[in-house]
């Protein structure tokens, strides 16, 4: 169900022709891997890149939370790929959590089916519900639109492409992001190879946190 080796943690392309139950039954076979029906999406998960030099660690929206940068990356890594590895590392850790809680949903559902009929349940009154004022009718269809203007507006600088840049202010690490993605990370070999790993762990974290607050602020 999912691929091998660097997009482990991606789905194969499911065709709606295939053998819906066999997917299923490879579904519920990766979830009995991490532990069946009482399976819940951790608070964070972290991953590393291929040489496993650099560790991300994300929360359950993507956000960035944390990294960890090997004391000996120079020889393992160099400045160069020092940058690359950081995306990655960050790019396994996000994709790592959707799969979790993929797999979090999957488990949900498998509860509540386990759960069965409640006829009591059904039969419950429904909850008494205050009736709006027209002012609240009108904030109402005014949060709508702009909700739908925030998506609308998202969709046009993903599609534009736009360029942007952003890094720390001690000049370690430069990003790239195109719309409304981080797409390339940078280290400058001049400052780096001076560095210690908590300055280079500090930069790394503003780093994210800058592309992650326009990130927000393009969809207001």
């Amino acid at each position: 169900m999912y691929r091998e080796g660097r997009d482990r943690w991606r789905l194969r392309d499911i065709e709606f022709s295939g053998d819906r139950a066999q997917l299923r039954q490879e579904a519920l076979a990766e979830l009995a891997k991490v532990g069946g029906r009482s399976y819940r999406a951790p608070a964070n998960n972290e991953a590393s890149d291929d040489s496993d030099t650099v560790r991300v660690a994300v929360d359950q929206s993507g956000k960035v939370v944390d990294v960890h940068i090997r004391s000996d990356w120079r020889d393992r890594l160099g400045a160069s790929r020092l940058g690359p590895a950081l995306l990655e590392a960050r790019n396994n850790a996000a994709a790592a959590m959707a799969r979790a809680r993929c797999l979090a949903a999957l488990a949900e559902r498998e509860r509540v089916a386990a759960e069965g009929h409640n006829p009591d349940r059904d039969r419950r009154p429904l909850p008494y519900v205050e009736p709006m004022t027209i002012e609240q009718v009108w904030q109402r269809l005014s949060d709508n639109e702009d909700r739908l203007y925030r998506r609308q507006k998202a969709a046009r600088v993903a599609g534009e492409g736009r360029t942007r840049t952003v890094g720390g202010s001690l000049g370690l690490l430069s990003g790239r992001c195109e719309g409304r993605v981080l797409v390339g990370i940078t280290a400058e070999p001049m400052w780096v190879q001076h560095a210690d790993t908590e300055q280079l762990r500090h930069a790394a974290l503003e780093l994210f946190r800058q592309a992650e607050t326009q990130e927000r602020e393009e969809v207001r």
